[in-house]
């Protein structure tokens, strides 16, 4: 199988994941300062100069890229629909999505994937499709199509973070159950709740690891880059600080209403643990105080990359969206 290298660009980390059938590398830096912006790159051509600098640093000869773009950049959604032919189907995509997007139907790519297939009880013949549906803008591809071939590498693929994740769970070989995945991440944190490999819902908070930086900063006066340093080597126990204990709290509670209203809404389906991922897994009072708070078990990643050494576990959990869309 041929080698992809994916990346998940945030606006503090940029993630890439190297995967050819097996997760072979998984790289964590730094995004530079004002480069991204809720998911938007501000200036294509200042992160085609990042993202050459980091293949030459790192190493990175491989050119097929994969490309994870957040819910503010593309339309994402799941629904039913007649059963049709593959023709039809992709004639009708475009107005599913009319209550969504902004622009003409015309302006964007659509793509799709079937979640299952319903037959008619009586007959047995098929008559309605399970989807899961996609749209970004044209120009937005082909924006960051050229910025990743000046830097050197060819933008294969480009795919939504709830089907990176169905990837790792497809991946990880167990979609008899259902899953939730709570990403950490540092502009906002997100649960992700699947039946299977099925996507079902997601909840965003409105705060991530960054405000985790702003208390710390705040509390020891010093800038953010210090203070994320701080929170690195948890320098005078910082991160048990009762404003960020406070934080952890917000986001228990969030999850435990969002696990709530699934179970509600399932029918009382039983999620019977929550995989941690993103850049807080490294923060052992965040991990720590949900496992201590939430009602389910608190997991790493580790069931969707068995075998996988210690280490490198540990970064693909931070990178794991990227990871998802390697091994797409």
């Amino acid at each position: 199988m041929n080698s992809t290298i994916a990346f998940d660009i945030g606006a503090h980390t940029v993630h890439a994941a190297v995967c050819d059938g097996q997760i072979r590398r998984v790289v964590n830096v730094p995004c530079p300062d004002g480069l991204v912006r809720d998911g938007q790159i501000l200036s294509m051509e200042a992160m085609c100069d990042f993202l050459k600098e980091l293949r030459k640093t790192e190493k990175l000869r491989i050119k097929r890229a994969a490309l994870v773009l957040p819910a503010s950049q593309c339309y994402c959604r799941r629904f039913s629909t007649a059963y049709m032919s593959e023709g039809q189907l992709r004639f009708n995509l475009p107005y599913e999505f009319r209550d969504f997007i902004a622009g003409e139907k015309e302006d964007f790519f659509y793509d799709y994937a079937v979640v299952d297939t319903l037959a008619d009880p009586e007959t047995g013949k098929p008559n309605e499709l399970d989807l899961m549906a996609a749209a970004v803008n044209k120009t937005l591809v082909a924006d960051l199509s050229d910025m990743f071939k000046r830097a050197g590498f060819k933008l294969a693929t480009i795919i939504p973070e709830e089907l990176a994740y169905i990837n790792l769970l497809r991946y990880g070989g167990d979609t008899g159950h259902p899953h939730a995945i709570l990403d950490l991440g540092y502009g906002a944190v997100k649960l992700y709740i699947f039946n299977g490999d099925r996507f079902e819902n997601v909840r965003v908070m409105d705060f991530g690891c960054s405000a985790l930086v702003e208390a710390v900063a705040d509390h020891f006066g010093v800038d953010g880059h210090v203070a994320g340093t701080y929170i690195e080597t948890d320098y005078s126990a910082c991160t048990r600080l009762p404003r960020c204990v406070d934080i952890y709290n917000s986001i228990a509670v969030e999850v435990t209403k969002a696990v709530n209203f699934y179970r509600f809404n399932s029918g009382g389906e039983e999620l019977g643990h929550v995989h941690l991922c993103g850049g807080g897994v490294k923060i052992a009072a965040l991990t720590d105080t949900l496992r201590q708070s939430l009602a389910l078990d608190v997991t790493d990643m580790s069931e969707f990359w068995p075998g996988l050494p210690e280490d490198m576990s540990l970064e693909a959990s931070v990178a794991a969206a990227a990871v998802g869309a390697a091994i797409q």
